[in-house]
């Protein structure tokens, strides 16, 4: 006869064929590469030569990311977007 009152248990783990410390690992696994791409999303755009010369035009309403990225590819950059932050003060900056 089967009790009622005794809490069902399934061993999810043991049906997988998995222990304890392959679980753990693959969390840490889990959590390592979730915050690995953290720093990929909040980077900034990093001058390495002159300003001048990879920041050439000015954002505006009508000049936007589109225009600005067609314009460096145009003159051999990978990219272009504009910039917002205080040293690029909304500038067009294009990337390698």
């Amino acid at each position: 006869m089967v009790n009622i009152a005794e809490p069902l248990s399934i061993d999810v783990c043991g049906m997988l064929g998995l222990d304890e410390t392959s679980v753990t690992f693959l969390l840490l696994i889990v959590l390592a590469a979730s915050l690995s791409s953290y720093n990929v999303l909040a980077s900034e755009i990093k001058p390495t030569g002159r300003i001048d010369d990879m920041c050439p035009t000015t954002c505006s309403a009508t000049y936007g990311n589109g225009k600005c990225k067609v314009d460096c590819m145009k003159v051999g950059f990978a990219s272009g977007k504009c910039a917002t932050s205080d040293i690029f003060k909304n500038k067009c900056c294009c990337t390698k």
